[in-house]
């Protein structure tokens, strides 16, 4: 049985923060938690491992080969600054080289060495030294994954991974230090948490305790810090219900962006009439019309550095980069974080924000991810049907990569499925950014606006779409407020089912069911799945869903590639003009894309994968992997985070 050195709080200063939304719709809202409420402390090792003159770490001295080690730093400073780096030892992966914890597996017995450079606020600074002595011993049968900072408020989630050769019997949580988390929730080897208030930067220690069929059982602890946060609880993001890391960075330090991307894009005191005007941070297409690779990456801040490596390999690698290199000239900047959950693009600030789900390679990146689900996940749940859309190829899923990646297997991802979840997403998000910011406006913009006032000004281009070509369907409209905005159904929309759906929206001009959602995602959706289509013929597959009966989804119909419908032509053609002119005729293009296909309604959501026919594609789903889909796909989206509105 395996035992972390447990940790006991230790104070710093802290406040709170939230912020996020949708063009109707916001994250639940970040609740203020009650005065700090110490949890009595186990019976381990209180004592810091390391002491310096205004910080300490703590964590562990000593552990055996496989453990997930996790070294915390605080201090008396509200505002500290850390590099970590490893100096001895067999070489570790260390993700988060600045973050307050670091949390990493070791491999091999030997000795450590981890030297963590601390500075304050008024310039003082130390280096504290951490040894760590490694053994060879019994096997590692659960290891939480993986001990991080968290800001005070933040949404956060920790994992207990079980070795593959153990049965679960049952696994219990608990806090065994530090002020009491908040809005807990258990699902299985995963707790989802709010970090409470705090005053000062606090540490929280959590325990899994697994109970094996075999009779045996193991612990494992985890260490997070709490962060205290100076915010503008009026400001734009706390506002909105979003509580920002502390971690963000630049991506390239060297960046001259680099001041402007921290204080003007992502963090707890931007205003919620955002000051930071075009003089300050303008649209890369201000600044050049052919940018390159190094010129996103000066724009990108990042959570994470292995998040912004992800992207450069991107860039440098997809057969879409030329595209979005092109596309991107409509932001201000690149957000990957770990929390942010769902993507949106933002035309308060003109920046995109990316969840980094989609970027990881690696199973220690996606460890650093915060596993908690969409906001919107329950949204609709009361509807009598559903609607599913999934990317295929070659008559196989394509995107999600559904049976592929268990977390449990910690495998790494291959590159073209990390093409997959990336190109979708940005197709849809820079299609928002350049329906605002379209070509036209990038070198006649007035620099003395900000991307708020210059929208206020001079609308969108969705705007003309939904006056040249709105859709039809009312009742599609008000269905989709309750699925993706999360509206109360009325007792009418409770009674709808599939045959009723099929009657508004098969004869209607939308896309997908979340075109219904507003004019941003109509315009966005019609954009994403044609340069998916042409770029990738990644073929877009959406059906109407009846009920689950065995190992399927029962469909009242469906179609791929919708895309391809004549009816939808023109309005596919003005948005993807718009949006990216550079592309040539987009009506010669549409002529060449492959046909729409309806689906075989006997056959279900999963056997209709095989639209061509061919014996030889095997279709390997099961029941398990498929409601999972229904989570991801039948209310998740990426969203348009709405204006600001005046009061």
């Amino acid at each position: 049985m395996k035992q972390k050195g447990v940790v006991f709080a230790f104070l710093l200063m802290l406040t709170a923060c939230g912020g996020g939304g949708s063009d109707t719709a916001n994250p639940n809202p970040a609740r203020p938690a009650p005065p700090p409420n110490e949890v009595p402390p186990s019976t381990g090792d209180s004592r810091p491992i390391v002491e310096g003159s205004f910080s300490v770490v703590y964590g562990q001295s000593t552990a055996v080969t496989g453990e997930s080690v996790g070294l915390a730093v605080v201090g008396n400073d509200d505002d500290l600054a850390v590099s970590w780096r490893q100096t001895a030892g067999p070489a570790v992966t260390i993700l988060a080289t600045q973050s307050q914890v670091i949390g990493f597996d070791v491999r091999a017995a030997g000795e450590y060495t981890f030297i963590a450079n601390v500075s304050q606020s008024n310039g003082q600074s130390e280096s504290l030294t951490v040894d760590l002595s490694v053994s060879s011993g019994v096997d590692i049968d659960v290891n939480i994954r993986v001990d991080h900072a968290v800001t005070e408020l933040g949404s956060a989630s920790l994992h207990a991974q079980v070795s593959p050769n153990k049965s679960i019997s049952s696994i219990t949580w608990q806090q065994v230090s530090g002020p009491e988390i908040q809005d807990v929730q258990y699902q299985d080897q995963f707790v989802f948490f709010n970090a409470p208030a705090v005053e000062q930067d606090e540490i929280v220690v959590m325990r899994a305790e697994v109970a094996f069929s075999d009779g045996t059982s193991a612990i494992d602890d985890a260490i997070l810090t709490v962060n205290n946060v100076a915010f503008d609880t009026d400001g734009l993001f706390y506002s909105n219900n979003f509580i920002i890391p502390e971690d963000m960075r630049a991506y390239i330090p060297e960046s001259p962006w680099k001041d402007a991307l921290e204080s003007c894009v992502y963090n707890n005191k931007i205003p919620e009439r955002p000051t930071c005007d075009f003089n300050t941070l303008p649209l890369i297409g201000s600044v050049t019309e052919r940018p390159t690779i190094e010129d996103v990456l000066e724009r990108t801040l990042v959570s994470h550095p292995w998040m912004g490596d992800r992207f450069r390999a991107f860039l440098q690698n997809s057969i879409t980069g030329p595209d979005m290199l092109m596309l991107l000239r409509g932001v201000t900047a690149i957000v990957i974080s770990y929390e942010v959950k769902p993507s949106f693009y933002w035309v308060a600030t003109g920046a995109i924000y990316l969840d980094a789900t989609n970027f990881w390679e690696s199973a220690q990146e996606r460890d650093t991810l915060n596993d908690q689900p969409d906001f919107r996940s329950d949204f609709g749940s009361d509807l009598n049907f559903s609607m599913f859309w999934r990317y295929t190829k070659d008559d196989q899923y394509y995107y999600p990569a559904l049976g592929r990646y268990e977390k449990s297997a910690r495998e790494n991802r291959s590159f073209e499925d990390i093409e997959a979840s990336i190109s979708w997403l940005m197709y849809h998000e820079l299609s928002h950014a350049n329906d605002f910011f379209p070509s036209t406006t990038w070198q006649n913009i007035d620099r003395n606006l900000t991307p708020l006032q210059y929208f206020q000004r001079n609308g969108a281009n969705s705007d003309i779409l939904d006056t040249r070509y709105p859709l039809r369907s009312d009742e599609m409209h008000a269905l989709a407020q309750v699925r993706f905005g999360g509206e109360t159904p009325t007792v009418a929309q409770s009674r709808i089912g599939s045959e009723d759906v099929e009657l508004f929206f098969t004869p209607d001009i939308a896309p997908s069911f979340y075109a219904y959602y507003t004019t941003r995602e109509d315009y966005a959706t019609l954009a994403e799945r044609f340069f998916m289509l042409h770029r990738l013929n990644a073929q877009a597959d959406v059906a109407i869903i009846d009920r689950q009966e065995g190992d399927d989804f029962v469909i009242a119909w469906g179609q791929r590639n919708r895309i391809s419908e004549p009816s939808l032509q023109e309005r596919t053609a003005f948005a993807v003009s718009n949006v990216y002119p550079e592309i040539g005729n987009v009506a010669a293009i549409q002529s060449q894309l492959p046909p729409p296909v309806l689906m075989n309604p006997a056959i279900g959501w999963i056997g209709n994968l095989n639209l061509s026919g061919s014996p030889e594609v095997a279709t390997p789903y099961s029941l398990d992997v498929t409601l999972k889909e229904r989570a991801l796909l039948d209310q998740q989206q990426p969203h348009a985070g709405r204006p600001v509105i005046n009061r």
